[in-house]
């Protein structure tokens, strides 16, 4: 008897040991603070960059780190913004990691924007196989409540903020976020300046939409223009343009794969990006995803072995 109840004792203490270990994990969130001027502040250590914007009656705030730190990254933002409403925050893209502080601004009724296609795959029961991961739809509540198609804008202080989204390139839904005064431009996952960029088949990534959407963010740069992509400190225009020299070599290979009716294997054992290893890395998960997402492009699909 006595077993029986330390073990119901322990069981209703698992939710707040549970709860407890939530608020620890939160309470040991290191994040850092770049200033990029005119009210920008870039916040590193939440699962990926977040830009917050402050104007004299309020915040914008672009990406929601992982939901595992959202807590304490909301208690960052409002000590750096000493508590001034949130007027806005915006998605650049359906992954978790962007996607945190939807939890719990969402329910206050914050305007959060993302591309149509973002909410859908909030809202969509999902597998990507190339990560093993099964994706469940998001709370109702949790979702963007203000999806576009194309582009927008938004006054916000003395500031003009830019929206749009350009072409499939990371997914079917990556939306750059531009500060016209402050000259920074947010791109999120359209831009890997550590590695291959991820171009997700799954969800609507492939190689010349990222193409075409790493063009269009060129011609919004200036030489002064700071990029902010999810990962990384705060770039530069070369960034994009050494992305968009790597992304030429990656279609250009992948063409002539397909042009010459290659395999996966085959493609990848011809090595097409092997001058950039040394400062990438392996690349075959970039040529895996960029092979199958070429595939899913190619009119009658009339290519063998393509898994």
């Amino acid at each position: 008897m006595n077993k029986r109840r330390e073990l119901l004792k322990a069981l209703g203490m698992a939710p707040l040991m549970i709860g407890l270990a939530s608020r620890l994990q939160a309470a040991a969130a290191v994040f850092t603070r770049v200033d990029l001027g005119n009210g920008l502040t870039l916040i590193q250590g939440a699962g990926t960059n977040v830009v917050v914007a402050e104007a004299a009656d309020g915040v914008v705030i672009i990406n929601g780190g992982g939901q595992d730190k959202a807590e304490a990254l909301l208690a960052e933002i409002r000590q750096l913004t000493h508590n001034k409403p949130i007027k806005a925050l915006f998605n650049t893209n359906w992954r978790p990691e962007h996607l945190g502080l939807n939890f719990l601004l969402g329910a206050t009724g914050t305007p959060i924007y993302a591309h149509e296609n973002t909410r859908l795959w909030q809202n969509a029961d999902f597998y990507i196989d190339w990560q093993d991961v099964q994706h469940k739809p998001m709370p109702k509540q949790a979702q963007a409540n203000k999806s576009f198609y194309q582009n927008g804008t938004l006054s916000f202080g003395d500031e003009s903020i830019e929206y749009g989204f350009v072409s499939q390139a990371n997914t079917d839904g990556d939306i750059y976020v531009r500060f016209i005064k402050a000259d920074v431009l947010v791109v999120g996952d359209m831009l890997n300046p550590d590695g291959y960029l991820l171009l997700d088949y799954v969800t609507g990534g492939w190689i010349s939409g990222a193409q075409k959407t790493t063009a269009t963010l060129l011609e919004k740069c200036s030489d002064k223009t700071r990029v902010i992509a999810s990962n990384g400190g705060a770039l530069g225009k070369a960034a994009l343009q050494e992305q968009a020299a790597l992304l030429t070599v990656a279609y250009d290979a992948v063409s002539k794969a397909f042009q010459g009716g290659k395999s996966l294997e085959e493609f990848k054992q011809a090595d097409p990006m092997k001058d950039y290893r040394a400062h990438y890395g392996n690349p075959d998960l970039f040529l895996a995803l960029l092979y199958r997402g070429t595939w899913y492009h190619v009119p009658g699909r009339a290519v063998r072995n393509v898994v």
